[in-house]
């Protein structure tokens, strides 16, 4: 699933828990439920078997596309809209939202740490084997995004 939406449940979830630990582990948890839920991107993750070098500009492109728009959406959200207050709680919401992937990266980069958590990671990704396209799997976290800011600004 997309940075922008682990990020964007985190947030939420630190706005609505007052003690910065507990936002952190339920953005923490909040990763694997999302991850569970079939969301197009299995091709990438494939694709991590090329050489190493279109791999990582492949890789690149696709999280700063993906953290251009979640910074985009942050800052619109805090220039715009009338209820968010940055806050402790929701930094740690949305830490805990976004270091599972950043955790397999770790281990994409050294091979050995993180290496049960790596695997743990993708067994989550495959509990249920529906594989939509890349077009189902972007619509869906499109829509998914859109729900939770809608919820974000209340």
């Amino acid at each position: 699933m997309l940075l922008t939406v682990h990020a964007t449940t985190g947030a939420l979830i630190g706005q609505q828990i007052n003690n910065p630990i507990l936002a952190f582990v339920l953005g923490f948890i909040s990763h694997f439920i999302l991850d569970m839920i079939p969301h197009g991107d299995q091709d990438w993750i494939e694709e991590y078997k090329g050489d190493q070098k279109s791999k990582a500009k492949k890789i690149i492109l696709i999280v700063a596309i993906d953290v251009a728009v979640l910074l985009t959406l942050l800052i619109s959200k805090y220039y715009y809209g009338d209820s968010f207050a940055p806050s402790l709680n929701i930094a740690a919401g949305i830490l805990g939202g976004l270091l599972p992937d950043f955790l397999v990266v770790c281990h994409e980069l050294s091979d050995k740490l993180f290496k049960n958590f790596y695997h743990f990671h993708f067994i989550i990704h495959d509990l249920i084997k529906v594989k939509p396209t890349v077009f189902q799997g972007v619509a869906f976290q499109v829509i998914v995004t859109v729900i939770l800011l809608l919820n974000f600004i209340r």
